[in-house]
């Protein structure tokens, strides 16, 4: 089996830590997040999931409208918190 990418990670994660009733392969790495259901309670489980996941602390700054809007834009935060820490 291949390893997965980021994106696909994050989308594995949507599915199985906020109980979306989607495949991760339903979700597009383009796609508003709020499309598939998610809104701001379920984007703040999210964002803890991923610091725990992907090794990585987000600082309030981080956290903004643009960068939790996508998959693709939650891939780009996660590669930057973990491009900083090294």
């Amino acid at each position: 089996m291949s390893e997965l990418t980021l994106e696909d990670q994050i989308k594995e994660l949507l599915v199985e830590r906020l109980f979306l009733d989607l495949e991760p392969s339903q979700i597009e790495k383009d796609t508003h997040l709020s499309e598939y259901g998610v809104d701001s309670f379920l984007m703040l489980e999210l964002v803890v999931a991923m610091e725990e996941i992907f090794a990585v602390h987000f600082e309030p700054a981080d956290i903004t409208a643009q960068a939790l809007k996508t998959v693709s834009s939650l891939a780009t935060l996660i590669r930057s918190k973990k491009h900083q820490q090294q």
